[in-house]
């Protein structure tokens, strides 16, 4: 019984230290892109990383959603025309992957509820998308041209099933419905690490101290007490 409670105890401690981890801490992109901004989306798993100049309209994206399988597909989206509802009229970016191992990455405008995401121009143009899929993790990269100096967004961010290299409706449960928001352009924090250093965010940094900390201090607790409990049989039997 107290093994079973060590094993529980360090399990409970590294989901502590999971989810103390932040977008700052992740840096493998495939495009070599260092992003000036990223935020960790509420809903479904995901971050939204970037880099935007104000003046020009140029906003490079990479949205990344995790711990999902391929028989998912992932979307991020604007709505310039808001929130209420979030989903008609959002400029989509698109992504899953084929039967035959090759990724589809598209742009989709949502003209309604029942939508199977066909591919369609954008209020904005696209000069580079594309997407890949490793270690459970969607990536959208692309290069937006939004009007010069745009300072939010509304976004959009949904996952759904895919049958027959088609996508279909996503479910409608709380996580689904309530990934919706505003981003931010110019002021949101969190910066991503260059890639191929060791640095990391103060504040994601001090999460793993922590984290680690606390692993120690259940570790020693939990093994004084096994070694105490262990000396006491020894004692009696």
């Amino acid at each position: 019984m107290l093994r079973l409670v060590l094993v529980f105890s360090l399990l409970f401690t590294l989901c502590l230290s999971s989810s103390a981890q932040t977008c700052s801490t992740f840096t493998s992109f495939s495009n070599n892109l260092a992003y000036s901004s990223c935020k960790d989306l509420p809903y479904l798993n995901s971050s939204i990383y970037w880099n935007y100049n104000s003046s020009s309209g140029s906003l490079q994206i990479a949205y990344r959603h995790a711990g999902i399988t391929t028989s998912n597909w992932v979307a991020w989206a604007i709505n310039p025309f808001g929130l209420q509802p979030a989903m008609i009229r959002a400029q989509a970016l698109v992504a899953f992957q084929l039967s035959n191992g090759s990724m589809r990455v598209y742009t989709s405008q949502i003209t309604s509820y029942t939508t199977t995401l066909p591919e369609d121009k954008l209020q904005y143009d696209v000069p580079d998308l594309t997407a890949t899929y490793a270690n459970a993790d969607f990536i959208i990269y692309a290069t937006l041209a939004l009007p010069s100096n745009t300072t939010t967004i509304n976004q959009v961010w949904q996952e759904g099933p895919v049958s027959n290299d088609n996508p279909g409706a996503h479910p409608l449960a709380t996580a689904n419905t309530n990934s919706k928001g505003t981003l931010d352009l110019i002021s949101s924090p969190g910066p991503s690490r260059q890639p191929g250093t060791n640095s990391t965010a103060p504040n994601a940094s001090a999460s793993r101290s922590s984290g680690r900390m606390l692993t120690w201090v259940l570790l020693r607790f939990w093994l004084t007490m096994l070694c105490g409990w262990k000396l006491r049989h020894v004692m009696l039997f």
